[in-house]
């Protein structure tokens, strides 16, 4: 039996006879008639008494009759939720972040999403780069925000920005006042830094080996506020870290120097999975994250 069946049954019900029925649905009665006794045929019973003016149900079509205006009534609820959710009314979306990405931008773009779409359960998962993509790819997530390049090729990075990674030290720092020094003058130099997994880590490092420079590592935190907070009672010591944790609130006092030749850069962006189905609720997230991004520059 098909759905429209089910509607015609119910049509029949509050109307009394095939006409009036037929007339509702816009349908020949002969038409109406017709898959009536299709019904019946499929089924093996008759579903109405057609002996008076008006019809009646019989015992069997009494509980058809019951059973399709619960169907109807929940098929037609499921196409509302549908609806609800493609028009950003309800739904979740769950997405892995980075962690330098997430304590100093997400909070801009978590605001503005929830305050577009607050009948979306937003839920921001703080991850390592290859958890992220182990996470998207195991379709845990609808989305991530990490870096290119990936480890598993069956995703799809798509870049949003690009940014420099700079010395961030307390102001009384040797090299502090400077606008910026070459790579090299970090030999030997004191560094506390987030540890190896780390994918700023990592560039870094390959920085370092290119300009044949052998920094000490002193202190290794996982945490971008717990570096900073060292460096603000800490004249000795520099981190590594991306331009824009400059703007977190903790790092006030402290100063930035760019690095040059050559100066290391990381690409962030959005990972997918490759064909993977994306929900409006994951693109609009997308589409905030990157305006979100362009104006905190601007403003920066």
């Amino acid at each position: 039996m098909e759905l429209r069946q089910f509607k015609y049954l119910l049509s029949i019900a509050e109307e009394g006879t095939f006409t009036a029925a037929a007339d509702k649905l816009y349908i020949s009665q002969s038409a109406l008639s017709q898959q009536v006794k299709s019904m019946e045929q499929e089924l093996g019973v008759l579903l109405f008494d057609r002996s008076g003016n008006r019809l009646q149900f019989t015992e069997a079509g009494q509980l058809l009759h019951q059973r399709a205006k619960r169907i109807v009534k929940e098929v037609n609820e499921a196409k509302t939720a549908i609806d609800e959710l493609e028009n950003l009314y309800r739904g979740t979306l769950t997405v892995g972040v980075v962690q330098t990405v997430n304590a100093y931008l997400m909070p801009w773009v978590v605001s503005s999403f929830s305050a577009q779409f607050p009948g979306v359960q937003l839920k921001i998962q703080e991850l390592s780069a290859p958890k992220i993509e182990q996470k998207v790819y195991n379709r845990e997530l609808d989305l991530g925000v990490s870096f290119d390049p990936t480890e598993e090729p069956d995703l799809i990075f798509d870049a949003l920005f690009e940014e420099e990674l700079l010395l961030i030290t307390n102001s009384k720092h040797t090299l502090a006042s400077k606008k910026w020094i070459n790579v090299t003058a970090l030999d030997q130099q004191k560094l506390i830094l987030l540890p190896e997994g780390y994918c700023t880590r990592r560039i870094w490092e390959k920085c370092a080996s290119k300009s044949c420079i052998a920094p000490e590592l002193q202190i290794e935190m996982n945490t971008i506020s717990g570096l900073l907070s060292v460096l603000e009672n800490n004249s000795a010591v520099g981190t590594i870290l991306p331009a824009l944790t400059m703007q977190m609130k903790v790092s006030g006092g402290l100063k930035s120097v760019k690095l040059k030749n050559p100066t290391p850069r990381r690409t962030v962006g959005i990972l997918w999975r490759d064909g993977g189905y994306r929900s409006v609720s994951s693109q609009k997230f997308a589409e905030i994250f990157k305006q979100k991004y362009n104006g905190f520059e601007q403003n920066s």
